[in-house]
């Protein structure tokens, strides 16, 4: 009669060890973390009841509102968005909304596979702050009515000096107001990175796009059938604003980066580091003008400490004759484009035919040090009704107008500011730097039927250009101007110059100023074509030497009233070898003026001319040497004329050494004789 008892006695020992066993399994069936939590502020997070088909809708509602105004504050302990999932700011409240902000308190990196979207509140902002980065994956789409902003800053600064601290702090939170956003906070010394990979977001037109954090990074990514996805940051006619920064100069006051407000950027203060922002792989940042619908485009504004573009655009064009575009601004210590990179804020041509589409806007440059190889910066006017403004490319130093760069290089790249048709004018180009570096590249300000635009390279040291062209040209009016300045020395090697007029007026000047100027088989050209106004000057200064090398050319030639000047100033010498200087005109001109000035001159196997080959009543024009000593090695002084009067050459020099290959005539064959004048010694 025990035996019962006793197997209920041994039973209860066994169920004790099973449930102990029982416990020491992990659970696999504990529901997985959403991926949205709130952390305060009101916010709150609900699954949407009825998602678009095939979609997680997650809606958050709720917040923080001060005094029902129209700042509206949320909190989340996590925030991110995988694939197919919708983060959805939904307006329970009905209320007025200007700006949305929301922080996220756990720590962790924000990823962005899917969409983030706003409902019911119109054109509100959206400021959504992690400072632990953010990561948006190739399927991230953002739909919100205002413009979006993401940071991966430590607070929020309102214009009023309330802060919305990423920490949450109860104190500060009872702060908080309705006052704008005005600038994003860095406390720490290594920010959040924001990465962009394979993303193609997009805003509403005229809205804007704000990346404010550590690093930023656009790389393409893989979509889920394998394709590759470029980057894309896209804003129609709305401004696109990069920032990256790194330590602050003073960790316990953090720094800020300032909103300068509408289209002015965004402006780092208080930071010792900036860091860098990376576009590779088909990266795109683009600004412009929906197609047809006749609108402006939005600025683009960089600041970093390195900027570095490889096979990406930024991109800023306007639609529609009476769109104006937005101009491009990088601020960066080192700026690096490779590898076809385009920078471009020009004119779209549509139909009908030359018709274009508004106006260019301006692309600048600050930079310590500035390299582009294989890419091409435009601010390119097109075939416009009417005269317009003209766009214009600048690349300087840090400190901004009036700085210079420690050194700017550009290697198998163009810049050009060129127009169109109808009479707008081709904008300015200008390079300022400590050293400039021109190899195999074009600058191009040229205009069609107006005056070309002004190129300025403007250097306190070395200027080279090897294998380059610098050309602002007119092809029905005049040609524009080109300014090249060195302290050091002027270094030009198959290099082409030209501020030529193809037809019916005037040619601009070239202009070179440095101790030394060296000429290596290049072509300086200010010849006015059929013209009725003179070809241009050109004008070399050095101070302690120019040379003209292996078949330079200098060439004012014009048709009528004549040739140019070119006026030539040594220093202590002026050197000519297998180089010809010509100021010469045909048909109706006059010829033109060379004057050389130097305490030595040597002329070997060149020549100078100022002939002409018009009719009886043309004349030659005037060649002037002034020198210590002047040596004439197989070359010849010519202001000869076919029918009409010979020129004048004057020579006044201590000692004239003439080879006997050497010839200095001023003769006419059917007309009158010019004079030549020698004032010193001549010797063989």
């Amino acid at each position: 009669m025990t035996k019962p008892h006793q197997d209920h006695a041994r039973v209860v020992p066994d169920l004790v060890l099973v449930l102990s066993l029982l416990l020491a399994i992990p659970c696999s069936f504990t529901l997985a973390q959403p991926p949205i939590t709130p952390s305060g502020l009101n916010t709150q997070v609900n699954l949407a009841p009825t998602p678009p088909p095939g979609k997680i809708q997650y809606d958050i509602t709720g917040g923080t509102r001060l005094g029902g105004g129209p700042n509206l504050f949320h909190s989340f302990g996590d925030f991110n968005v995988p694939n197919n999932d919708i983060a959805n700011f939904l307006n329970d409240s009905g209320l007025a909304t200007s700006n949305i902000l929301g922080r996220v308190t756990g720590g962790n990196l924000s990823t962005i596979f899917g969409t983030i979207q706003t409902t019911g509140f119109g054109t509100a902002n959206l400021f959504l702050m992690n400072p632990a980065g953010f990561l948006f994956g190739p399927n991230a789409t953002v739909n919100v009515g205002g413009m979006v902003s993401f940071t991966s800053a430590d607070y929020l600064r309102l214009a009023d000096g309330a802060r919305f601290n990423a920490s949450p702090h109860a104190h500060a939170d009872a702060l908080l107001s309705i006052a704008p956003v005005a600038a994003f906070g860095f406390l720490g010394s290594n920010p959040g990175a924001i990465t962009v990979q394979g993303s193609q977001l997009t805003v509403a037109e005229g809205t804007g796009i704000s990346l404010v954090g550590g690093n930023i990074t656009m790389q393409s990514g893989t979509l889920d059938n394998g394709t590759v996805q470029a980057a894309q940051l896209s804003a129609p006619s709305g401004p696109i604003n990069l920032v990256s920064v790194g330590r602050p100069s003073h960790p316990h006051v953090g720094g800020e980066v300032v909103i300068a407000g509408a289209g002015a950027g965004f402006t780092p203060t208080g930071f010792a580091t900036l860091g860098t922002i990376s576009l590779s792989q088909g990266s795109t940042v683009d600004t412009s003008g929906i197609a047809g619908s006749g609108h402006a485009a939005g600025s683009i504004s960089i600041r970093g400490g390195q900027f570095v573009m490889d096979n990406s655009s930024l991109t800023a064009r306007p639609d529609g004759p009476n769109g104006t575009t937005g101009n491009i601004g990088v601020t960066a210590d080192q700026v690096a484009l490779s590898n076809h990179s385009t920078i471009d804020t020009s004119t779209a041509v549509q139909n009908p035919p030359l018709v274009a589409s508004g106006v260019p806007g301006t692309i600048t440059f600050n930079a310590n040090t500035f390299l582009a190889t294989d890419s091409t910066i435009s601010a390119v006017t097109g075939h416009l009704q009417a005269p317009v403004a003209t766009g214009a490319v600048t690349i300087q130093g840090l400190q901004g107008s009036g700085s210079s760069a420690q050194a700017v290089s550009l290697t198998n790249t163009g810049v050009s500011t060129a127009s169109g048709r109808f009479g707008s004018n081709g904008g300015p180009s200008l390079i300022r730097a400590d050293n400039i570096a021109l190899n195999q590249s074009r600058l191009d300000a040229s205009s069609f039927d107006a005056t070309g635009g002004a190129i300025s390279l403007l250097s306190r040291g070395a200027l080279e250009l090897v294998d380059s062209f610098v050309t602002s040209q007119g092809f029905l009016n005049n040609g524009g101007t080109v300014d090249l300045r060195s302290g050091s020395s002027i270094n030009a090697t198959n290099t082409f110059i030209s501020t030529l007029s193809h037809f019916e007026v005037g040619a601009g000047p070239i202009t070179l100023v440095a101790p030394v100027i060296s000429l290596s088989g290049s072509t300086l050209t200010t010849n006015a074509g059929a013209s009725f106004l003179s070809a241009g000057s050109i004008t070399l200064t050095g101070t302690k030497a120019v040379s003209l090398t292996n078949g330079t050319v200098l060439s004012t030639d014009a048709t009528n009233p004549g040739g140019g000047t070119i006026l030539i100033n040594g220093g202590a010498k002026f050197t000519s070898d297998h180089s010809t200087i010509s100021a010469q005109s045909q048909i109706f001109g006059n010829g033109g003026t060379i004057q050389v000035k130097a305490n030595k001159v040597e002329l070997t196997d060149s020549q100078l001319t100022t002939s002409v080959t018009g009719g009886p009543q043309t004349v030659g024009g005037h060649i002037t040497v002034d020198a210590k000593n002047t040596t004439l090695t197989n070359s010849q002084l010519l202001s000869t004329a076919t029918q009409g009067q010979g020129g004048t050459i004057d020579i006044t020099t201590h000692v004239l050494h003439q080879d006997a290959s050497s010839v200095i005539d001023a003769s006419s064959q059917s007309g009158t004789n010019g004079t030549v004048t020698i004032n010193g010694v001549i010797q063989p």
